[in-house]
Formats: C-alpha cells, structure tokens, sequence
C-alpha cells in the first residue's frame, strides 16, 4: 500500500507492505504456518524491520500487526485500516500522486520511532 501522506509516515516507515497469494499447497497443508511463512518471506525479501513496519496486509486474507505489547499491536491494526482508507481516497481522488518526498518520511517517522523521537514521547520522571 504506497505513502501518500504523513498519517501513513507516523506509523511505517515506507509502503505497507503486501505478501504474495499462497499456493495450493500451502492453503491445503499447514494453513496458519504458511500464513505466518510468506510474512516472513516478505520482511525477508526487501530487509523490512518489523519495527519499522508493524504490520502486513496478507495476500487474500487481511492485516496482521504487532507492537511491544497489546494495546500497541491494536494501534497498527487500526492504523493499517485508517490508513488504507486514506489511501483509497487518495487514489480515487487524485490517481497519478506520488508518494510522499524521502525527507518527509523520515521527519514524520523519525519524530515518533527510534533514538530521536520526541513526538509524543512522555518525559523522563526525575
């Protein structure tokens, strides 16, 4: 799912990624292996981070997300479904827009995620 805006860029740090259709074979053998199998292959092809990307559509099936702990796992859930919205709008009302400028991603992302963020970060209690 491409980066249109800055929403998309405080919660992944690039497109969304999509993993390709099971096979067959894989459907009619261990199911919810396989399925678990081609998220893995995805991160793996391109050298995603699963922290810089919390979450996945599965091919055919849907999102799955994941966070330090359960109410940060609900959070990318729920951000991969808004977000997939505001890209569908997006495309539906300008088609040809490309995706948002490599400086814009990393001061949105980097604002919130890693060593530099400052954004919605609580304060260190003395």
């Amino acid at each position: 799912m491409p980066i249109f805006g800055t929403t998309h860029a405080d919660y992944f740090y690039g497109d969304i990624p999509v993993t390709r259709k099971l096979t067959s074979l894989e459907i009619e053998g261990s199911y919810e292996w396989e399925t678990g199998s081609v998220i893995i292959e995805r991160f793996l092809a391109d050298n995603l981070d699963p922290l810089d990307y919390p979450g996945v559509l599965v091919n055919r099936h849907g999102p799955f997300a994941w966070g330090s702990n359960v109410a940060k796992a609900v959070e990318a859930a729920v951000a991969v479904e808004c977000i997939a919205q505001i890209a569908l709008k997006t495309m539906e009302l300008a088609p040809r827009l490309k995706p948002i400028e490599p400086e814009l991603l990393d001061k949105h992302f980097g604002r919130k995620h890693g060593p530099g963020a400052y954004y919605g970060q609580e304060k260190e209690k003395s």
